[in-house]
């Protein structure tokens, strides 16, 4: 057997292996947390870019799919149309003038609702339905 002075310098060589295995495998441990935490937060964000993406594409697909219907309940012509003309933007911003929706102008000129807004040089949908709003008493 060894020595008392002998086993305790190996239980003390042992004790601090041991310590510094504890210590190197808490650091790695929490180097794997931090990664794991950047790791969920790029995750929400990409689960969140595709809940946005989802709901354009909804959105989109079902104003194609009601133009479609729009343009299928429409009597054929035998004709094609002819190119818009400026008697065409006339009509169309003097009924945006008077206050109606571009929604009914796209349905009395027999034209999208996109054209019209291209005719009233307002591509966004700042031009909408009429607001109603409650009068102050």
């Amino acid at each position: 057997m060894l020595d008392p002075l002998m086993q305790q310098l190996v239980v003390g060589i042992g004790g601090g292996v041991m310590l510094v295995l504890q210590v190197t495998g808490l650091v790695a441990l929490w180097l794997q947390r931090r990664r794991v935490r950047s790791l969920d937060g790029r995750v929400a964000h990409l689960s969140a870019a595709i809940a946005l993406l989802t709901d354009t594409l909804e959105g989109g697909l079902h104003d194609v799919a009601r133009e479609v219907s729009r343009l299928s309940t429409a009597p054929a012509v035998a004709a094609p149309a002819a190119p818009r003309g400026t008697a065409a933007q006339r009509r169309v911003r003097g009924a945006a003038k008077r206050g109606r929706s571009v929604r009914e102008i796209a349905a009395s000129e027999q034209m999208s609702e996109g054209e019209v807004r291209l005719m009233l040089q307002n591509p966004s949908r700042a031009v909408k339905e009429p607001t109603v709003h409650a009068e102050m008493r």
